[in-house]
């Protein structure tokens, strides 16, 4: 029997939102691994400094996930997900105008709220506009867009940097970010009416049973954050680390989604990528407190030994327990 457009999982609203996200990713990526450099360059402040500001951003992921679903209950949720981008895009452009390193902690802060909040907002529209009997697979796709999202914008923030220096790419991370935002503004959802979520809470967040799970992918996530830096010098193995953490996703979000009960999967969503996220954020704050590029090889095998290690003697452990799917 042939299935009607509505079981297909390549729809045009799924296309949409599958390239949003990948424009999402890319325009962050653009931009994440560089800002050390403007730091240095708008406020006289050393390099080694400018890691406060991936501290700013984690926290502002953290401190403003606990209210999204609660947003996206309220409004209309493709909505959520346009002005957190659009805010994150304001951020920035804000950091060409900051003269002070306080001013580019609070813009970093705001943009990872924004982002967060955005991140949040595509995977629940993405999972909304899925047939269920397609969701698993529509996992799978949806995050590698985001990895992919992430490798050419890394690639592409330093590239603009070695050509054109640490300026133009924030106008290029702003306009990735709009035609991400036209995408997300003409997917078609159905009305929904609220349903009381609370104020506060951790659904579409973060998932408590797969904190141990968490935990290694942040440490594994380590391992590019920390070779990121080393793309100006033409090192290939940032890319290298890069695209095995884009292969590794497709089992790791299996396997928090297996974590997850009935509901939970843009929950178990969630939680994967943020845990990536800052895993790479850490990486890039220890990257710039070396020297050369020898150390970073050499912390970077560490840390991956390390997490394998964890990998193998506590999450697989703890997940044939834990599963439920």
């Amino acid at each position: 029997m042939k299935r009607s457009s509505t079981d297909r999982l390549l729809t045009w609203n799924f296309l949409r939102m599958c390239i949003a996200h990948f424009l999402l990713f890319a325009s962050l990526y653009v931009t994440l691994p560089l800002l050390p450099l403007l730091v240095e360059e708008r406020t006289g402040s050393a390099a080694e400094h400018g890691v406060w500001i991936y501290g700013a951003f984690a926290a502002g992921m953290l401190a403003v996930g606990p209210f999204h679903a609660h947003l996206g209950d309220e409004f209309r949720r493709k909505l959520v997900f346009v002005w957190s981008l659009l805010l994150s895009s304001m951020a920035v452009m804000g950091y060409l105008y900051a003269d002070s390193f306080w001013q580019m902690v609070l813009l970093a802060l705001w943009q990872g709220a924004g982002f967060a909040l955005a991140v949040v907002g595509s995977l629940t529209v993405a999972i909304d506009i899925t047939p269920s009997h397609q969701r698993s697979a529509g996992n799978l796709l949806y995050v590698w867009m985001a990895r992919m999202g992430m490798m050419v914008g890394a690639w592409g923030g330093v590239w603009l940097y070695m050509l054109f220096g640490p300026q133009i790419w924030a106008y290029v991370a702003a306009g990735l970010s709009v035609p991400a935002m036209l995408l997300g503004a003409g997917v078609y959802l159905p009305f929904r009416a609220p349903i009381g979520v609370p104020v506060c809470t951790m659904d579409r967040f973060l998932l408590p049973r797969a904190w141990v799970p968490a935990l290694g992918l942040t440490m594994l996530s380590m391992v590019a954050g920390l070779l990121v830096p080393l793309l100006a010098t033409g090192d290939e193995c940032p890319l290298m680390a890069l695209g095995l953490l884009a292969l590794l996703s497709v089992p790791l979000t299996r396997l928090f989604v297996r974590l997850s009960h009935h509901c939970q999967r843009g929950t178990a969503n969630a939680t994967c990528y943020l845990s990536t996220e800052v895993g790479v954020m850490m990486g890039m704050v220890m990257a710039y407190r070396e020297t050369d590029a020898a150390s970073l090889h050499r912390d970077a095998v560490c840390w991956g030994i390390l997490a394998m290690l964890f990998f193998v003697l506590a999450v697989y452990p703890y997940f044939r327990v834990k599963k439920v799917r």
